[in-house]
Formats: C-alpha cells, sequence, structure tokens
C-alpha cells in the first residue's frame, strides 16, 4: 500500500489530449490576450486586441472613444477613452463596471 503522507515532485502525466492539437505552422498564430491600460498621468484608458500591428485610429462619435483599425482591413484591434475619469461616470453601472460594444470589423464612417 502507498504510503499517503509521501510527497512526489513528479507532476502527474497529462491526460491524452491536453492542451489541444498543437497550432498549424502554416496558419495564423493563436490568438493573444487581450491587453488593458489605463495612464494615470493623461487619464487614458487604453485597450489592445491582440499583437501589436499597424494601424490608424478613428473617433467613434456615439461610444466616444478612439478606436484602433487595422491599417488593410477595418478589423477593429483595439480602443482608447481619453479624458476616461469623465467618460467612465457617464458611462459605467453603480458597480463601476462598464463596456465597450465594437464590432469584429468598422463598417461605420472613417472619421479621422
Amino acid at each position: 500500500m502507498e504510503d499517503p503522507t509521501a510527497v512526489t515532485t513528479t507532476p502527474p502525466p497529462l491526460p491524452p489530449g491536453a492542451g489541444g492539437a498543437p497550432p498549424d505552422p502554416s496558419g495564423d498564430p493563436p490568438p493573444i490576450e487581450t491587453f488593458t491600460q489605463y495612464d494615470q498621468t493623461k487619464d487614458a484608458y487604453h485597450c489592445s486586441y491582440g499583437p501589436i500591428r499597424a494601424g490608424r485610429t478613428i473617433w467613434d462619435p456615439d461610444r466616444e472613444v478612439q478606436v484602433r483599425l487595422d491599417a488593410t482591413s477595418n478589423e477593429v484591434i483595439g480602443f482608447s477613452i481619453p479624458n476616461f475619469t469623465e467618460w467612465h461616470k457617464t458611462h459605467a453601472d453603480a458597480d463601476g463596471f462598464f463596456d465597450v460594444d465594437l464590432p469584429a470589423f468598422w463598417t461605420g464612417d472613417i472619421a479621422l
């Protein structure tokens, strides 16, 4: 019988298929998590989707945010909220949470 108080430094084996299939070397890289940052000096909130890439910024007057678009495809790759403290007062719920609902690709006007 095994000693229940014994300690081992060997991790248990991974189950079959753990971690998913390896990425396709000829395909797109796996998605990268969203990165957010609040710049207190500039009172600006920034959010980027995926790896950093060339883009352009447009103003979305409906959401009152700057939207970053991929330079060639108009894919939304992030957003920034200038004057975040004031924006937060009017857009956050009672618990302080907020949501910026943006499309995957920008189909609206491109007002720079």
